[in-house]
């Protein structure tokens, strides 16, 4: 039986997963991340702890690897262009390259919200659709899109940077060097900040200084904190107003929230769905599904590895 490798990147960890073509989970490990480390150490790591996912497996080689990683991630070569300031040793590197050296195999590699839709696409809530957008809500917003069965990818693998849509013309700067981005407005930091000023300027301040997201949703969930039931309300509007667009250019069968922000559920959902009225055509939104991810903690494992299949399946 043919498997996958999902290598799912991120700042201080990679998280690394056999997978079969169903989306079981065979065989998983972490690797910690020194983001100061050099390219060849953190690349010789990550191959390392793979060979002994691989020697579990009797020594048979995956059928090909896919990385998601934070960025902008070329298709053709793999090479990190930007984008991943938390790793930045690996800019200007190609990952997958060095991978195929090492295990010679195929290996691709895509932006982690890119992965986010691929894996929904194949395991998760989108598998029920041909045509659907994700955002992916955490410490940023990524954004995946698929039409007619694919994911889409756009003409260098950099579609789909839906948190870096503009929702507010004279808004916040984003560190992308545009103002008003969603990813100001909506994103798990933002939230945070939305919170304590209006804790500051409703003078009730103490006691909500260490406020993380989720107590945040959790209070808006049980109603008894009314700037925590206006935060959320007005960073679902947001998301509303980005979805709205969304629909409005793409017309797809349904908007999927995925990332940490997005295990919100209802309390979120509930009060985009209400508001995504305000920024849609009718004709256009009707039937659309708003709907949560399904993959949760192994979203960016499965999805690295479902890129993988969608890529290579058919050649191997």
């Amino acid at each position: 039986m043919n498997y996958f490798t999902g290598i799912d990147l991120g700042g201080t960890s990679a998280k690394i997963g056999l997978v079969d073509p169903q989306g079981r989970v065979l065989d998983s490990t972490v690797q910690k991340i020194d983001a100061t480390a050099g390219f060849a150490e953190i690349a010789g790591a990550i191959s390392d702890a793979l060979g002994k996912l691989v020697k579990g497996q009797r020594g048979r080689r995956p059928a090909a690897i896919g990385i998601g990683s934070p960025g902008f991630v070329d298709a053709e070569s793999g090479i990190l262009i930007g984008g991943a300031e938390n790793i930045p040793c690996l800019r200007g590197k190609s990952l997958t390259r060095f991978l195929e050296d090492e295990f010679r195999v195929p290996v691709s590699a895509d932006n982690d919200a890119t992965c986010a839709a691929a894996g929904e696409l194949k395991f998760g809530s989108g598998r029920h659709f041909q045509d659907f957008v994700l955002l992916t809500i955490g410490t940023g917003i990524g954004g995946g899109l698929v039409q007619n069965g694919k994911v889409y990818r756009g003409s260098r693998g950099f579609a789909a940077e839906m948190g870096h849509m503009c929702v507010s013309p004279r808004g916040r700067w984003c560190n992308c060097g545009s103002q008003g981005c969603l990813e100001q407005y909506a994103s798990a930091p933002a939230i945070q900040r939305l919170y304590l000023e209006k804790r500051r300027k409703r003078g009730l301040l103490a006691g909500g200084t260490n406020a993380d997201v989720r107590e945040i949703f959790k209070l808006a969930e049980k109603k008894k904190d009314t700037c925590a039931v206006d935060t959320v309300e007005e960073a679902a509007l947001y998301i509303a107003q980005a979805l709205g667009i969304l629909i409005n250019v793409l017309n797809p069968q349904a908007c999927i929230l995925g990332g940490g922000v997005s295990q919100a559920g209802e309390t979120l959902l509930g009060p985009v769905r209400r508001s995504i009225t305000d920024f849609s055509w009718p004709t256009m939104r009707e039937g659309v599904e708003v709907l949560a991810a399904e993959l949760a903690n192994n979203a960016g494992l499965l999805g690295a590895a479902a890129g993988a299949m969608d890529r290579y399946g058919d050649e191997v």
